[in-house]
């Protein structure tokens, strides 16, 4: 494995920041009290010592600090602007019959490469219908799965045949709820140092929710299709390609087609045990 950190001495200050900072602790002092890496398999790329050296003294896999957003002064969201967006979000269950801006989804699933997975593993894949017409092929695909499961040997489910059949004839999308798109976010389960799937996937759907409505786009965590792979695994595998043992969990988005004129309040929801 090669090592990863490339050191200005001349910017570096031998503070030691960045070996306190190594979780770790595969950063090392050398002789001349600069930071080393004598292990770089040791290293769990999470670029700590790249973002807490005072100097930028530290290039991480080439990518020159001086191309990272800068924490002083940055503007970020009061602690109010926040609480009112989680007091005031639904999940959109109708959308406008329009494409989201793929330049915004593709600078949105970006960001999501900055999402905390544990240990740093980041086995994570983005499958994302962003279109209609791809959304709507999915749904036919999805169809088709079904129909050729009826026709074997097992019977589905009565939750999931009937909207199906709904589905089918027009009469209805229980399923995807005619969204114009879904994110499909799943983890690799032949990597071995993922040790964390199904939390990495649904703290990075969480961070696409808050990112996708900062843009104007609605969403809606979309549970039958976790149930559908739980009920039919072989369905998935037709019309995504899913191994039946890759753990996913998916997202609806669109423009939306309604808005709501206040939140809920369900502050009283919340059981609060304090120690």
């Amino acid at each position: 494995m090669t090592n990863p950190i490339e050191l200005d001495k001349s910017k570096c200050l031998k503070c030691g920041m960045c070996v306190k900072d190594c979780a770790f602790k595969a950063l090392r002092l050398d002789a001349e009290g600069y930071p080393a890496l004598p292990k770089s398999e040791k290293c769990m790329h999470c670029q700590h010592c790249f973002a807490i050296c005072p100097k930028g003294a530290i290039k991480f896999e080439g990518k020159d600090p001086e191309n990272s957003i800068k924490t002083a002064d940055l503007k970020l969201p009061k602690a109010e602007e926040v609480e009112n967006w989680l007091k005031t979000r639904r999940s959109i269950r109708q959308y406008r019959d329009a494409d989201v801006d793929r330049q915004a989804l593709e600078k949105i699933l970006a960001t999501l490469g900055n999402v905390p997975t544990g240990c740093n593993a980041r086995g994570l894949t983005f499958t994302c219908f962003s279109t209609r017409e791809s959304m709507n092929k999915f749904r036919g695909d999805f169809i088709k799965a079904i129909e050729e499961h009826r026709e074997g040997t097992k019977l589905l489910p009565r939750w999931l045949a009937v909207p199906a059949i709904k589905m089918r004839n027009g009469e209805g999308d229980m399923f995807f709820r005619g969204a114009p798109g879904m994110l499909i976010v799943s983890s690799d389960e032949t990597n071995p140092a993922v040790t964390t799937p199904r939390e990495d996937i649904i703290a990075t759907l969480t961070y696409f929710e808050m990112l996708a409505e900062a843009n104007g786009i609605s969403t809606c965590w979309c549970g039958f299709l976790d149930l559908v792979q739980k009920a039919v695994p072989e369905l998935l595998e037709k019309t995504i390609g899913f191994n039946r043992k890759t753990p996913f969990y998916a997202m609806l988005f669109g423009l939306p087609a309604v808005k709501y004129p206040r939140g809920v309040q369900r502050e009283t929801d919340a059981k609060i045990v304090w120690k």
